[in-house]
């Protein structure tokens, strides 16, 4: 293992858990350390639910992540419009989860025993080009921010964000369902072009923060999460995983409609209170930073 811990070393990468839990010190650009994600957010009437609710709680939610019903392509233009134009209005970045993928493709891989672990991405080059097709679309309604389930689809967006065949102020997010999981699959994901990394939900700290060793992108931390997901809930952990972690999202993905959105807005108070009280010199950025990639409705 000593060997392996070295060769680890020598390419950059950290040669163990970080078992001594470093403090991070990095910060997003406005100072904050953490900030709030509300994830299913799956309606025109569930993101007016979460701005609402983050008005009457005084919280600030900086980003929501939407997939409709089954994908972009389940909401009308018209729709796109409106989330555009609400997250504009209410200083909350929008992504939405662009389609096809796997699991809404006509074939029937993903849903075999096997098909689970072979991941959702698109599959061939007529999906892929559907997928494309659907980020313009979603891009002409104003949509600014996009989570993906691979890094390849990452660094094809990322080539044409660089190109200027798509804004340069589109954001791209990496999903958990990626699997990234360790400090060189973290690196990988920034060096094709990713903006913020969802680990898989159930790293420990020490996994986290080898994590951050690798790499200087937000990590979004699912802290609230049903059954489906392992039936996480790490409010009580979330000051260290601040600490460890930043600059990071927390990320609430529990259920879903517009009950749902109020409740996950609940629950970004209660992380926002447990955090101030364990460790107040930890802070949450404030509503609406300069560095959002908000979205810019069409006209």
């Amino acid at each position: 293992m000593l060997r392996a811990q070295g060769l680890l070393e020598k390419y950059g990468l950290p040669g163990r858990d970080l078992h001594d839990l470093p403090t991070s010190g990095a910060a997003f650009p406005d100072g904050g350390h953490y900030r709030m994600e509300v994830s299913s957010v799956d309606s025109v009437a569930e993101l007016e639910t979460v701005a609402e609710e983050s008005k009457k709680r005084d919280i600030p939610i900086h980003r929501v992540v939407s997939m409709g019903p089954g994908g972009t392509q389940t909401l009308t233009r018209q729709e796109l419009r409106e989330f555009a134009q609400i997250g504009k209005e209410s200083l909350i970045e929008v992504i939405m989860i662009p389609s096809p993928r796997a699991m809404f493709d006509p074939g029937s891989h993903y849903h075999s025993s096997w098909g689970h672990a072979s991941g959702i991405r698109p599959r061939g080059s007529d999906q892929l080009a559907y997928m494309v097709e659907d980020v313009m679309r979603c891009l002409e309604e104003g949509i600014r921010g996009f989570l993906f389930y691979g890094e390849e689809v990452i660094q094809l967006f990322a080539q044409m964000r660089q190109n200027g065949d798509i804004p340069e102020e589109t954001v791209f997010k990496l999903s958990y369902t990626a699997g990234v999981a360790n400090p060189a699959g973290a690196r990988l994901a920034e060096s094709v072009g990713t903006d913020s990394i969802n680990p898989v939900t159930d790293l420990s700290l020490a996994m986290l923060a080898a994590l951050r060793r690798a790499t200087k992108v937000p990590l979004d931390i699912v802290t609230v999460a049903g059954e489906g997901l392992g039936g996480i809930n790490r409010f009580w952990e979330g000051a260290e995983i601040v600490r460890v972690c930043s600059p990071c999202y927390f990320k609430q993905e529990f259920i879903s409609g517009v009950e749902g959105a109020r409740a996950k807005v609940k629950y970004c108070v209660i992380m926002q209170e447990l955090i101030e009280k364990l460790n107040p010199d930890l802070k949450l950025s404030r509503r609406g930073p300069n560095d959002l990639r908000l979205p810019s409705p069409a006209r």
